[in-house]
């Protein structure tokens, strides 16, 4: 087990002035590593148009390895991503777990998390947890008690695992189960998820938007790109992305 004590955290200052000289670079590149919570709906391309279309007009240069159902774990013991990460050295590596990874399988999701994030240090790449959100009511996971058996606790309980993580390990925590959160209080007509535990096209705009504003620490408010949405909807996400409190935990 690596001792997360002896790994190097980065502080919020340096991370804003690292953010601030990549945003005035010809690309940034980001490479993905989650599985169907970023594949569906192809959540890297809809990151680089937001980005590109947005205030700071940035081109980014995006890759992803997501297989369907895979945990950090997978992903470690495959070495694809760790074979991309190292011939890529990318600007920001975005990790994005299982979706109930962090509460059924805790100490691998802070072990193998810790594993790639001492790699992306090695290569001088920042790297970036992309907090997920809860599954939707009645799904069977909630019949395990890790779950908290709602989509309310799941919910608190992923915050808490990401945020604790983030901070544990010196990464960078992107809120995007939060802002799915907040999204169905201030916005409840918008539907987030398309019947499954996967996101809708608004849900994975959402978490554009805000990976959008954790990376660059920018507003998210004001990208031309809304995907497939009406602008309205694009425009009260857009908002919502903004509204998230980002770096609590750090």
């Amino acid at each position: 087990m690596i001792r997360m004590s002896r790994i190097c955290k980065i502080g919020f200052p340096i991370f804003l002035l690292l953010t601030a000289r990549i945003a005035t670079a010809a690309t940034v590149s980001v490479l993905f590593v989650g599985n169907s919570l970023t594949q569906v709906n192809d959540l890297p391309t809809t990151f680089k148009r937001f980005a590109a279309e947005s205030s700071l007009r940035v081109d980014v240069d995006v890759h992803s390895i997501t297989p369907g159902g895979a945990f950090l774990y997978d992903h470690w013991k495959n070495r694809d991503a760790l074979a991309r990460l190292r011939a890529l050295r990318p600007n920001f590596l975005i990790l994005q777990g299982q979706s109930t990874e962090p509460l059924s399988a805790p100490r691998d999701f802070i072990y193998y998390a810790g594993l790639f994030k001492l790699d992306a240090d090695r290569v001088a790449t920042k790297t970036v947890l992309f907090s997920t959100w809860a599954r939707p009511a009645g799904d069977p996971y909630y019949k395990d008690a890790s779950s908290g058996r709602s989509p309310a606790e799941m919910q608190a309980r992923l915050n808490s695992a990401y945020a604790s993580l983030a901070q544990n390990i010196g990464a960078t925590l992107a809120p995007v189960g939060l802002g799915f959160e907040r999204a169905r209080t201030d916005a409840p007509t918008i539907h987030l998820l398309d019947g499954t535990q996967h996101p809708s096209p608004a849900g994975t705009y959402l978490a554009a938007a805000i990976l959008f504003r954790t990376i660059f620490n920018a507003s998210a408010v004001g990208s031309t790109y809304c995907s497939t949405l009406p602008e309205t909807t694009a425009h009260t996400l857009q908002h919502i992305a903004d509204s998230i409190p980002l770096n609590a935990a750090q």
